[in-house]
């Protein structure tokens, strides 16, 4: 057995001598927490992960969650080098659904009923509980020297968030390959394709409902320089979905089934930053456009780009403000969201699609900071949808009463960080939060107390490092 071993184990060390060695570069992020409501009882969150926090994140976190990255060099030789990334997921189960996601259990709906409920373990009383855990990168690349990157495999792909919402309004990961970083003296231009899957209405695979391929294909050109007034990051995505022919045999007359049509993203993300020994200043102004499956644009819909919907005749826009402001022992995180949909197709089952609909998010954190490592911050944020050319209760919707349902909380904290800027991490904090209105009526949870409104107090960690 041995001597088998030999012929591998001189070539790694042939190989090895002309790499660089280098340590193991370990990065990640976790958060984690306990909450209380005032009442007793559960603790429910607006959002969650999934779905974003459309008044803010802050006090509204019922899970935990944490990524983390191991990366390394592995061979560095004449200005040439070829890295390989990979990144561990663990957290307790969220639903997809706003307003189920609770403390010591989840609510899960299964298809689309507004009562359709069943009970999973949570993060409770067994903190083994609740579980969930993947592999969100296994991907290598290898860096010329004129400083382009070739890259393959499974990845987190320039993705671009909103941290007080933990909100990413563009992020097509996944698995795929391909070309960034070609510099083009304006900017530096991207290229890849990313294999996805259009699952549908999964659940009903009777209908035909099954999963198809996708494949996305990634144009981008980033930090196109504006002199004085910052940079834009360009991209288009479109979306193919491959049906075979016997798929469309197979689905021919389900009018679900058979909308596979191919869909574009187009994003405009403007950037300016201003530094100086007083003030810090970030601000991203984006502009978002979404056919067919990618119409979904226009709603509060995080992660838009990884996910491709069956839909056709439908189209969204976003526009999005946010940014960050550190001034002295003053700082504060904003987010203005507005969102527009409309859809040309309406359904003669039980599911009624929107002519159009709108939404919209206004979230401030401003804070003040005591000293280098205290922080007093406040987080107050409202949020309204409205559905019109239609009935309220319409795709997207539909599973609140209310015409026009909105969305507030307040949430007061104390902070302790390594520092006094807005993105200090790790940050140890104590608050108390009031969130409701019309989107927190706990419809299934609790059908004969629907209390729209909530008191809670906790504690939690945030850090990335």
């Amino acid at each position: 057995m041995k001597a088998k071993w030999l012929p591998l184990a001189a070539g790694i060390a042939l190989a090895a001598g002309s790499v660089a060695a280098s340590a193991v570069d370990f990065h990640g992020y976790f958060r984690a927490g306990a909450q209380a409501s005032f009442s007793g009882g559960d603790v429910y969150c607006a959002g969650n992960g999934k779905v974003g926090h459309k008044t803010g994140r802050l006090g509204d976190e019922c899970d935990t969650y944490s990524e983390l990255s191991f990366s390394q060099d592995v061979y560095n030789k004449a200005n040439s080098k070829f890295d390989i990334h990979t990144l561990i997921m663990f957290g307790t189960k969220e639903q997809q659904d706003p307003m189920i996601d609770r403390q010591g259990g989840t609510f899960q709906n299964i298809g689309f009923g507004d009562g359709d409920a069943v009970v999973s373990d949570g993060d409770g009383i067994n903190h083994n509980s609740g579980q969930r855990a993947s592999v969100r990168e296994l991907w290598s690349g290898y860096t010329s020297a004129d400083g382009y990157t070739i890259w393959a495999g499974r990845r987190y792909y320039q993705r671009k968030d909103i941290h007080i919402l933990d909100f990413y309004y563009l992020n097509n990961s996944g698995t795929g390959a391909g070309i960034e970083n070609i510099d083009v003296g304006a900017g530096n231009l991207a290229f890849a394709v990313i294999k996805g899957q259009n699952s549908g209405f999964e659940h009903n695979a009777a209908l035909g409902e099954t999963w198809r391929n996708l494949y996305k294909i990634d144009a981008r050109w980033n930090g196109i320089p504006l002199g004085d007034f910052g940079t834009i990051d360009a991209s288009v995505i479109y979306a193919l979905p491959w049906i075979s022919k016997s798929q469309k045999h197979e689905y021919d007359g389900n009018t679900r089934a058979t909308r596979a049509n191919s869909g574009a993203l187009i994003t405009l993300d403007h950037a300016y930053t201003l530094a100086t020994d007083s003030v810090n200043v970030m601000n991203h102004f984006v502009l978002q456009y979404g056919t067919n499956g990618f119409g979904n644009v226009g709603y509060f819909d995080n992660h838009v780009g990884e996910y491709y919907s069956p839909m056709v005749g439908t189209q969204g826009v976003r526009v999005i403000d946010w940014g960050t402001l550190d001034a002295g022992n003053f700082g504060l995180g904003y987010s203005l969201f507005w969102s527009h949909f409309d859809d040309d197709y309406i359904s003669t089952d039980t599911w009624v699609y929107p002519r159009s609909g709108w939404e919209y998010s206004i979230v401030l954190r401003p804070e003040y900071k005591w000293t280098e490592f205290t922080r007093t911050t406040l987080e107050v944020g409202y949020s309204q949808e409205k559905s019109v050319n239609n009935d309220h209760h319409g795709w997207g919707w539909k599973k609140y009463e209310e015409k026009d349902p909105d969305l507030y909380k307040v949430t007061l904290a104390q902070q302790f960080t390594p520092g006094k800027s807005f993105w200090a991490r790790p940050a140890i904090r104590f608050y108390a939060s009031y969130i409701g209105g019309d989107q927190f009526r706990k419809r299934d949870v609790q059908p004969t107390h629907r209390h729209n409104y909530q008191w809670t107090m906790g504690s939690q960690v945030e850090a990335w490092w």
